[in-house]
């Protein structure tokens, strides 16, 4: 998303400055390079629908680009005065609108910044953990909802029952594009290894319905199951485990704050 609010941006600029090295008027450099980005931009949507509230984003950064390049495009070439108070009023507008937008994109897809959640949030419930900020997903309503909430707690029950012991190494290693070793080590309520578990592990972006990777983790040792992983994109992840044995099954969750590749 960053890639392509400003990315094409940066195209508008591009263009306007081209337009002018060929003679264009002021006023077509303003509608030309404002026009293309847009049009191009709905063209990719309409293969990967991103939805009307990152679009109308999208619309409004590009226009906003191309407006204040006209605006400060109309003034005559060798003007000494200094621009005029409403342009630059105009400009600043659109300066603090970009500003807006980043944060709102930062924060919509991977939350508030750990450092500035711990410094202005609590910590979540039972856990010394930063509250997870990120929109968490999709949730169902209508006649099934009250079957889902009903059957989470169920399960919820049945895991504190199992009294299974899961701990996950790696995860705190993993740094975008370099594959990482994950070990899952699980004891059971006997404090013994726990043997013979189908165990997978998924991971998703925040706010995405469906998983990005579906990873099998395989037993290498009594209780230790491993798979090697490689995220492509730093930032926040969440990674869903989940362990079977027969009848019973244990799933846990947890963030992950990806690094970027130096």
């Amino acid at each position: 998303m960053f890639e392509t609010l400003f990315g094409g941006a940066l195209v508008i600029i591009v263009l306007y400055f081209l337009l002018r090295a060929f003679g264009v008027s002021n006023y077509w450099r303003g509608v030309i390079s404002g026009v293309v980005p847009v049009i191009g931009y709905l063209g990719l949507s309409t293969a990967n629908w991103p939805g009307g509230d990152v679009i109308s984003m999208h619309m409004a950064v590009y226009l906003a680009t191309a407006t204040v390049l006209t605006v400060v495009g109309a003034r005559q070439r060798g003007e000494a005065k200094r621009l005029h108070w409403g342009p630059k009023l105009i400009i600043g507008f659109f300066l603090v609108l970009f500003v807006i937008d980043g944060t709102l994109l930062v924060v919509s897809g991977q939350g508030v910044p750990q450092a500035v959640a711990k410094w202005m949030l609590p910590a979540a419930k039972k856990t010394s953990h930063t509250a997870h900020t990120a929109f968490s997903g999709v949730v169902a309503h209508g006649e099934e909802a009250a079957k889902s909430i009903n059957q989470f707690l169920a399960n919820s029950d049945k895991q504190q029952k199992l009294g299974w012991d899961v701990s996950v190494a790696g995860m705190e290693k993993i740094v975008q594009g370099h594959q990482t070793n994950v070990a899952v080590t699980v004891n059971g309520a006997d404090t013994q290894p726990l043997r013979g578990a189908v165990a997978a592990m998924a991971l998703l972006r925040p706010g995405m319905a469906k998983p990005e990777q579906i990873i099998d983790l395989l037993e290498s040792e009594p209780g230790v199951y491993r798979a090697q992983v490689i995220l492509p994109q730093a930032g926040l992840w969440l990674v869903a485990i989940r362990l079977q044995r027969s009848n019973d099954r244990f799933e846990v969750q947890q963030q992950l704050e990806i690094s970027a590749s130096q």
